[in-house]
């Protein structure tokens, strides 16, 4: 049997996280493209890249948007995949100011029809130094979810697959809100990890929740993009929202997921799920005392564990 014709994987954003998905997809054997921008104008090291943006969408069938949320609008203006392209976004789910999805917001933008959502576990950096990690790939696409894992998998990173791309992109957006949650309760909860362990059990429940209210599947929140991508890149002492939360538990409301976390909660009242946890946050960026949170929550009526 001939091997395959290596894939052309265009990869929309020149940071640490577009570089890495491009070592993947040079480590699976294909060959990546990336569309960088920046200040500087300086191209990623080493990697295949340009400035021409729609050039990655007319050589690469599959698009993988490694942008931040908030830059995922402009990128794919500015790359203008058409119905020929097969466009995966790998950012964390919500646009943060118009709380849309991200595939929403890949559609407003542009004529491709087939639409995916990368998450998990895979720390930018340790990618690029060689660590071995996995993700999952969703899409209503058989399609786009096999092209995404030729596209990726190899030995250094295995790639799973979905459907379920409404609690994919779900796990993603509410990640950072649990990493939050779980950096201010490990400062309030001093040495002990009891406190630690509640926010993070109960906050992958609530996001459970949420997901089977809107269309998702709980289970999903307990796979590789939820639990998974909190345990091993957000919530610990480094990250970024964690280490906001434990600013947050100082007093100092330094920059966190707060209009995700808005969002969030308004997906819940609409759907008549609680999510006790995320609005205890929006509450405290707010201005409420973060004791005063913790003990509005401990406060509340006993009841069955339950997703």
């Amino acid at each position: 049997m001939s091997k395959a014709e290596p894939l052309r994987v265009g990869i929309l954003g020149g940071g640490h996280w577009g570089q890495a998905l491009a070592r993947l997809a040079l480590a699976a054997g294909n060959e990546p493209l990336i569309a960088y921008r920046d200040k500087k104008d300086k191209p990623p090291h080493i990697l295949k890249s340009t400035k021409d943006a729609p050039e990655v969408s007319k050589s690469c069938e599959l698009i993988i948007v490694a942008t931040s949320a908030s830059a995922v609008r402009n990128a794919i203006r500015l790359a203008k995949p058409g119905p020929n392209n097969r466009v995966v976004v790998a950012g964390r789910g919500i646009e943060p100011d118009s709380g849309k999805w991200l595939s929403q917001v890949v559609s407003e933008e542009c004529d491709t029809l087939r639409l995916g959502a990368l998450a998990g576990p895979a720390p930018a950096a340790e990618i690029l130094n060689g660590g071995l990690c996995a993700g999952v790939i969703s899409s209503h696409f058989e399609e786009v979810r096999s092209l995404t894992t030729r596209a990726l998998h190899s030995s250094r990173f295995r790639v799973y697959e979905s459907d379920d791309l409404t609690g994919t992109q779900l796990a993603s957006a509410i990640v950072p809100v649990l990493a939050t949650l779980v950096g201010l309760a490990t400062t309030l909860g001093g040495s002990g990890v009891g406190l630690h362990a509640m926010v993070l059990s109960r906050g992958i429940a609530e996001a459970g929740r949420l997901a089977g209210a809107i269309g998702g599947r709980p289970d999903t929140m307990a796979g590789l993009a939820g639990i998974g991508d909190l345990v091993a890149v957000h919530g610990k002492s480094g990250s970024h929202y964690f280490d906001a939360g434990v600013q947050l538990a100082k007093g100092k409301r330094k920059k966190g997921p707060t209009e995700v976390a808005r969002t969030l909660v308004r997906l819940a009242k609409e759907a008549h799920v609680e999510l006790p946890l995320t609005e205890g946050l929006v509450a405290i960026y707010d201005g409420l005392d973060p004791l005063d949170a913790v003990s509005a929550l401990m406060g509340r009526e006993a009841m069955p564990e339950r997703w």
